[in-house]
């Protein structure tokens, strides 16, 4: 895993310490993601979540990579985060890995339950398609 990225971000998320600064900070970062990529179809869509959320699988040399895309700026932010430490691994290590989104109680605690599942609904996809790629 990138776990330099994971490392960073836990850094991140508990120095901003509050409700507030970790919205301000998603925003930010959702702001800053701002295009319209080629893998906005249906094919690519996740079911189950209030906003659209695109994810895009590819492989190179049994490594998944992983893009994504959400008409919600938090979201955006949330799945650009995960998409970076998911990318570029191995199917059995994506199996694997567990990320600090889910361990961490106080994490968890600043979002709506809608916004937990959809993360849920992320992280399943992503694990999902590694399985695929093993097969």
């Amino acid at each position: 895993m990138n776990s330099l990225i994971h490392l960073h971000l836990h850094k991140i998320f508990s120095t901003l310490k509050s409700k507030n600064n970790i919205y301000k900070y998603l925003i930010y970062v959702g702001k800053k993601i701002n295009y319209s990529p080629f893998f906005l179809n249906k094919n690519n869509l996740l079911s189950g979540c209030q906003t659209k959320i695109w994810l895009f699988f590819f492989s190179q040399k049994k490594s998944i990579f992983i893009l994504s895309y959400s008409d919600s700026i938090i979201i955006r932010a949330l799945t650009f985060f995960l998409t970076k430490i998911y990318s570029n691994n191995l199917p059995i290590n994506i199996i694997n890995y567990r990320s600090f989104f889910f361990q961490n109680k106080i994490f968890r605690s600043f979002f709506s339950n809608k916004r937990n599942n959809a993360l849920k609904i992320i992280l399943t996809r992503i694990r999902y398609q590694a399985v695929k790629y093993l097969i």
